[in-house]
């Protein structure tokens, strides 16, 4: 055998290993992320930091837009807004606490 022919059986041999190794994990990869909340894979490839989004904070930021925008658009007065952003920044500080506390206890 000359030195050609080895070097592409042992290329043919990592391949077939690579292969073997990365295709399943590929696939499950896949798989997963079609399946994950729902949001198709390509939208973690654009955006990542959704991947750990946490749920809380993502509610309480969308009621806190919500809320700003309502004032920016003067459908409601300043003294509302402060008062509404008031009571959503209490509650989601009261909800950070109860997870922590839960967080805390299963330790």
């Amino acid at each position: 055998m000359n030195v050609q022919a080895i070097c592409h059986e042992t290329l043919q041999g990592e391949d077939r290993t690579m292969i073997r190794k990365y295709v399943p994990l590929f696939l499950i990869l896949l798989l997963a992320g079609c399946v994950y909340e729902g949001k198709p894979l390509g939208h973690y490839i654009e955006n990542p930091g959704s991947l750990m989004e946490d749920p809380h904070f993502a509610e309480y930021q969308k009621n806190r837009d919500v809320l700003e925008s309502e004032y920016l658009q003067k459908k409601i007065t300043y003294a509302e807004y402060m008062e509404s952003k008031n009571k959503l920044d209490e509650k989601y500080a009261q909800e950070v606490q109860e997870r922590n506390a839960k967080i805390i206890s299963q330790e």
